[in-house]
């Protein structure tokens, strides 16, 4: 009786050792899965040469920053929904004369179901001369492998003109 007691009870114990064991193993294969640093830098790239977007005029690769589904929050503007409306807002701030944007992330929170940016921005002209500042937030989301921009809001850190 005795050693049928300890058999169950060892039993029970490596059972339960196997189980904690493969618990384990699998919170870590998931916190390997999703790291925060590497969407840092993925942000940062992708900030980086969304930027540069204006200078060489390539709707083409600013588009690849957006999800297919993003939305562009621009103030004193409806949003603007899908790949066309975004491209007409790209193409009108090119013609206005934008030509770079310099995006710094102040603060990226999130998991690998999302992430939300808070940053700032300054805008410049062709010439490279600062034409705005002001401050965004930025919700990403992974579509085919990448991180991109799912809702983009920023506005302005200068006063509204005065109304005549």
């Amino acid at each position: 009786m005795k050693k049928t007691l300890l058999a169950i009870f060892t039993t029970l114990i490596l059972i339960g050792v196997a189980c904690t064991e493969k618990k384990d193993a699998e919170v870590t294969e998931t916190s390997d899965a999703f790291s925060l640093d590497s969407a840092k830098i993925a942000i940062a790239n992708s900030n980086k040469t969304y930027g540069e977007c204006f200078a060489s005029k390539d709707s083409v690769s600013f588009l690849n920053h957006y999800t297919k589904d993003a939305c562009l929050f621009v103030s004193n503007m409806p949003r603007l929904c899908g790949p066309q409306a975004i491209n007409g807002f790209f193409n009108g701030s090119v013609a206005m004369g934008i030509g770079a944007i310099d995006l710094v992330t102040e603060e990226l929170i999130g998991d690998e179901k999302g992430l939300t940016e808070i940053g700032n921005y300054q805008l410049k002209d062709i010439k490279g001369n600062t034409i705005d500042k002001g401050k965004f937030i930025v919700v990403w989301k992974q579509e085919d492998g990448k991180w991109k921009m799912y809702r983009d809001i920023f506005n302005s850190d200068n006063s509204p003109a005065p109304s005549k």
